[in-house]
């Protein structure tokens, strides 16, 4: 992610020279991959949606280029979420004797909030898909309010799309953990899902070696 942010000031040119349909798929794209590859980060994608606001704030239609983003946004969660879990099925046939051994853990409303929150872990973590996708939506839609609010600002001052991209994480982190605050409160739960990161992040090593 931080290469794209340091990028920023050079993309922004490149898609300002592209017609809108060409940036817009190409911003498509950059978000799905951005969503699927990067499985440990609570809500991804966000340096291709503050490029896509800075694209709207540098004259392009609003609507042509928000409307296709949220979209690809949306879609990218679900293909996250799919591929964690084809890739823990695939991992616990392979090694049935080491998936038996694993005790699945409690999880309160709040772990499940935060486990919701990257995609791609809820899907290796075995999470319900309708308690997934409820919570993603929940949070996707603040988050995209602010993610493409904060590129229209920035794109009249390139130099500083880098530091709005630190804002706009901050920000999209604020509304995740405003949300669990208000879904439920427990002490044990940032432990419990760095636990089962760590444990999602185990098998993933292991499947590569």
């Amino acid at each position: 992610m931080m290469p794209v942010v340091a990028a920023a000031p050079a993309l922004l040119p490149a898609l300002n020279a592209l017609p809108t349909a060409a940036a817009v798929a190409a911003l498509c794209v950059a978000v799905v991959a951005e969503i699927v590859l990067v499985p440990a980060v609570l809500l991804p994608g966000g340096t291709v949606t503050l490029l896509a606001g800075a694209l709207i704030g540098a004259g392009r239609p609003a609507l042509a280029v928000a409307v296709p983003v949220i979209v690809a946004v949306v879609a990218g969660d679900q293909l996250a979420f799919f591929s964690g879990a084809a890739l823990t099925g695939w991992w616990r046939r392979r090694r049935p004797r080491r998936a038996e051994q694993q005790q699945p853990a409690r999880r309160g409303r709040t772990a499940a909030w935060l486990t919701a929150s990257m995609p791609s872990v809820a899907g290796g973590a075995g999470m319900r898909y309708r308690s997934f996708a409820a919570r993603i939506l929940v949070m996707r839609v603040p988050w995209l309010a602010a993610a493409l609010s904060a590129g229209i600002l920035a794109a009249h001052s390139l130099a500083r799309i880098g530091h709005v991209a630190g804002i706009a994480g901050l920000v999209a982190s604020g509304v995740v953990l405003t949300v669990l605050l208000v879904a439920h409160h427990r002490p044990g739960a940032v432990r419990e899902v760095a636990r089962r990161t760590m444990t999602m992040m185990r098998r993933l090593s292991t499947t590569i070696m």
